[in-house]
């Protein structure tokens, strides 16, 4: 069967394809950043609970991380409008056709995502309410935020198979099409769902340093713990990464292997400043954290080019009409820059107020 690709939207793009990529990239790394507290410390809360019933230590963190993961998913999701809607400009004809294909599960990722924000605040607000039941609320919530990140992940991959669009439009039009088949689905599910266990951790341990003076106990304890998931995460995400990679079509993991040495020191820079990250974590954990930040940014890079690599013979957002929209865009620019400087000082905020009593946990 032929492949079909929808034609571009006729109004064009409202400012230069390199600039809107440019802002893509970022708003995600931005995005992705808030996402793995999320991922990660929904899961680690909901470990906690379990154990808090016979340690302080794990009480007082379920306690932090249930305050803290509904501002933490709200962030997420405003933090994940902007480069959803950069994606729906610039590769409108793939988002869209994969959200048709998919339109029922992809539609159920607004009542999962409800469910598991009602279920976050129930056990912050509602902890003495919910008694027994407050662990297994918190396994729901993440649970539910771990499948929204499935279906992310199925939508993604249709996205990159124009091949496929029209012989699964053919098989059924009932929008309930997955991607099961896809060889790179399970590795790039993981590879971002690890990747959020490693900084939840980082998340952790600078709780405990937040702590420390305060509360010296329980913040070195926390301090170790978080680090203790970041180096086990870490470790395992080294090899799902690697699995990732080697999924790929050869043709574009060439790419990556010294076939484009941009893509190759792009790709292996952020491997080598996670491995440095990972050295670095019990000695000196800002420095841990700024490498693992600069290491995400650069998988972020190479998640786009490849992204670019898998559409090129259908879809090339750089042929595409320009129709600027300045005005609009100046507007825009203001107020993504006053957004993230309110957004930093409301994290500097609640970061400050979590000091705790120095009694709290004996």
């Amino acid at each position: 069967m032929p492949v079909v690709v929808p034609p571009p939207d006729p109004a064009g793009l409202p400012a230069p394809a390199w600039l809107l990529q440019v802002l893509l990239v970022f708003t995600f790394i931005l995005h992705v950043l808030a996402m793995n507290l999320l991922v990660g410390g929904t899961t680690i809360m909901a470990i906690s609970l379990r154990k808090g019933r016979n340690s302080a230590f794990h009480a007082e963190l379920a306690k932090r991380l249930s305050k803290a993961l509904p501002v933490t998913m709200s962030l997420t999701i405003t933090l994940g409008v902007a480069p959803l809607l950069f994606v729906q400009v610039l590769y409108g004809q793939a988002f869209y056709t994969a959200s048709v294909l998919m339109a029922w599960p992809w539609l159920s990722v607004i009542a999962l995502v409800l469910l598991a924000y009602y279920g976050l605040y129930l056990v912050q607000f509602r902890p003495d309410w919910l008694g027994k039941w407050v662990t297994p609320i918190a396994w729901v919530s993440a649970v539910f935020i771990l499948l929204v990140g499935l279906l992310y992940t199925h939508n993604a991959t249709l996205n990159l198979a124009p091949n496929k669009w029209a012989s699964l439009y053919a098989m059924s039009a009932a929008g309930l099409h997955l991607n099961w088949s896809e060889p790179t689905l399970i590795p790039r599910y993981l590879h971002f769902m690890v990747a959020a266990f490693a900084v939840a951790g980082l998340g952790i341990a600078l709780l405990g340093v937040q702590a420390k003076k305060a509360q010296d106990a329980w913040g070195q304890e926390a301090v170790a713990y978080g680090a203790r998931w970041f180096l086990g995460a870490t470790l395992v995400q080294i090899v799902v990464g690697l699995w990732f990679l080697f999924s790929l079509p050869s043709n574009l993991m060439q790419n990556f292997i010294g076939g484009n040495i941009v893509h190759t020191a792009i790709l292996w820079g952020g491997v080598v400043l996670a491995v440095i990250a990972l050295l670095l974590v019990n000695r000196y954990l800002l420095g841990s954290v700024a490498l693992t930040v600069l290491a995400i940014t650069l998988m972020a890079i190479t998640r786009h080019s490849l992204r670019g690599m898998y559409l090129q013979p259908y879809l090339d957002v750089r042929t595409l009409a320009v129709n600027p929209q300045w005005g609009m865009f100046v507007i825009f620019a203001v107020l993504l820059v006053a957004g993230l400087a309110v957004v930093g000082w409301m994290v500097w905020q609640f970061y400050k107020s979590g000091q705790p009593q120095k009694a709290a946990v004996e």
